[in-house]
């Protein structure tokens, strides 16, 4: 990642506008709100940025890709059902504390159709279901479902319901839905490594 005082002072905005987003809202994040939550002034941001619009569609990118690092370099060796569920729960909740879910969905939340923060969320979530493949394809490799499974289609049914669990999670305030879904998840799951792997015809 490039570095310097100018990389320096945009990332700071972009993680003050995470925590504005997750504080107050996107309704309530406006470019003083940004300013108090980073220690700086109001003006900074229009140093480099040209408007809060542009804040937003960067601080999709920036959240997600530094999440989307971590979520590979976490799951670069995983191959079995039983880790990848535990590692994702451990994932999900350093998303909670970081902010990380709150801030996408007060974004997607906010994106209109046609707007460059749609096209932003849209490229972002475009992403994690191409990463969901690849995660999905591994596990599934030479398993007797990898043949029943369209592995693009529940890519994006996983992405969907992560994003779903904490809209539902925020609406109601029930936080035992998430530790409930990775509970069932980890009991599929050690079923799932029991089943038989499938040679392949020489």
């Amino acid at each position: 990642m490039t570095s310097g005082p100018r990389v320096a002072a945009r990332e700071r905005i972009l993680r003050a506008a995470i925590l504005a987003l997750c504080t107050h809202g996107y309704a309530g994040t406006t470019a003083r709100s940004i300013a108090a939550l980073g220690g700086f002034a109001p003006g900074v941001i229009y140093y480099h940025f040209a408007d809060l619009d542009e804040v937003f569609t960067a601080t999709a990118a920036y959240t997600s890709e530094l999440r989307e690092e971590r979520y590979r370099t976490a799951l670069a060796d995983v191959t079995k059902a039983v880790p990848l569920v535990a590692t994702l729960r451990t994932l999900y909740a350093e998303d909670t504390e970081s902010g990380h879910i709150e801030a996408v969905q007060e974004l997607v939340a906010a994106a209109r159709p046609g707007s460059p923060l749609a096209a932003a969320m849209a490229a972002q979530t475009r992403q994690w279901e191409q990463f969901a493949e690849q995660i999905l394809g591994r596990l599934l490799r030479g398993k007797p479902l990898g043949r029943l499974v369209n592995v693009p289609t529940a890519a994006r049914a996983a992405v969907a319901y992560y994003l779903g669990m904490q809209t539902l999670t925020h609406l109601d305030g029930d936080r035992s839905r998430p530790e409930a879904a990775f509970g069932q998840a980890a009991r599929l799951a050690a079923a799932f490594d029991k089943l038989p792997t499938l040679r392949r015809p020489r």
